[in-house]
Formats: C-alpha cells, sequence, structure tokens
C-alpha cells in the first residue's frame, strides 16, 4: 500500500514512530474517504446522466434507458448502426482523466465463408485505428469482436448533444471505412445467452456480484 512507504519515509525523516504512525493513519483515511467519495459521486453521475440535456434528447429521437443490475445507460439505433451510451468514471482515455462518456458501437465482425470470425482481419483493422496512450486525438478506441468502444474523456460538465453526436459519427465513418455492417440487436442479445459477458458495456456495475466472483 502507498502509505507504507509514505510513513517509512517520514519516519526516517522525523526518527518519531509516533508521529509516524500518526501520519500513516491520515493518509490512509484521506485516501480511503477520496476513493468512497469519488464511488459513490461517479456511479451518482452514471446513474443521473440519462436525464441530462444530451441524453434526454436522444431519448426524444428513438434511444431508450437499459438498465442491466446497477447499470444505467441508453441504448439506440444511429444511422442503422446499434449504440450503448453511458458515463464511466473509472475508465481508460488517452488523458490522466478517468471520466469518460463511452459510446459503445455494434457490427458484424468480418468472417470466413464458412461463417467463422476472421480474427487476423480484426487485428488488423484495429492496429489501423488504434488510439493510444499517446495519441493527440480526444478519444480513445477499444475493439473486441462485435463491437467497438469509443472513450470520451469528460469534465465536470455534461457533454452536449451535439458532441454526442459527432463523436457517434465518428466510429461509423470507421466502421464503413473498414466496411464493418451494422448488427440487429436480435442478434446481439443472442450472443449474448450464448457467450458470457460478450457484446457488453464493459463496466463494473453491468455485472452482477456473482458473475464478478466466479471470473
Amino acid at each position: 500500500m502507498i502509505t507504507l512507504p509514505l510513513a517509512f519515509i517520514f519516519y526516517l525523516s522525523l526518527k518519531e514512530v509516533f508521529t509516524s504512525i500518526l501520519i500513516y493513519i491520515a493518509i490512509t483515511l484521506i485516501l480511503v474517504i477520496w476513493s468512497y467519495l469519488e464511488e459513490y459521486y461517479g456511479y451518482k453521475r452514471h446513474c443521473n446522466i440519462v436525464e441530462s440535456d444530451a441524453f434526454r434528447k436522444l431519448i426524444q429521437k428513438g434511444f431508450s434507458i437499459e438498465r442491466e443490475n446497477d447499470f444505467v445507460g441508453i441504448n439506440g439505433v444511429y444511422k442503422n448502426y446499434l449504440f450503448d451510451i453511458y458515463y464511466d468514471w473509472l475508465t481508460i482515455t488517452n488523458t490522466r482523466n478517468s471520466k469518460a462518456i463511452v459510446l459503445n458501437i455494434y457490427f458484424d465482425p468480418p468472417k470466413f465463408v464458412n461463417g467463422d470470425t476472421n480474427h487476423k482481419l480484426l487485428e488488423d483493422i484495429s492496429k489501423r485505428n488504434i488510439t493510444s496512450t499517446w495519441s493527440f486525438k480526444p478519444y480513445n478506441f477499444r475493439w473486441r469482436e462485435g463491437n467497438l468502444m469509443m472513450n470520451n474523456p469528460v469534465g465536470i460538465r455534461n457533454p452536449n448533444y451535439d458532441f454526442i453526436v459527432k463523436r457517434m459519427d465518428i466510429v461509423i465513418d470507421i466502421l464503413k471505412k473498414e466496411n464493418l455492417q451494422p448488427v440487429e440487436k436480435s442478434i446481439v442479445l443472442k450472443r449474448r445467452e450464448i457467450i458470457k459477458h460478450a457484446l457488453v458495456p464493459e463496466i463494473v456495475v453491468y455485472f452482477n456480484e456473482t458473475d464478478i466472483n466466479n471470473d
């Protein structure tokens, strides 16, 4: 734990065991409180963001609120592509900010003639469109077999409707460029039944405790 080396450093500099212990307890308490508040307010925003202006407008245009275990987001079709959109307060971005609006878009993965997924081609596609931690693009991608997640770092204010639509257009343009076709929601749901945790929003609150403990 990070507080142990800190306490040791203080001990070496102060040469006082009691003072070092107090500093260790204080730092530990601060970290615990900070972690709790980050989790509390992060999840609160995760739930409440569906009431934001941007999400409300998307709902008016056909998206619907989706709930699964403790997960809350919206799901719908835009330009023939199926999307999940939600807020994740503890995810990977190409900045130091762990808070992001995640656009999870589904597609029909490239296949061989026999119907099996062409994983090599999918890997090549992902490499052509990869975004690393050092990328100057204000978002990053996570490619999966049948879906692409775009993490868009956000600050205190929720993004507006135009921001989300522009980002949806970006991922759609990439899929079209790579000839990755839309997929029906019924197919996505069927795939989820066959393969556990496949084609789902990758956020802890989407899964129940039993699923997490068994993994």
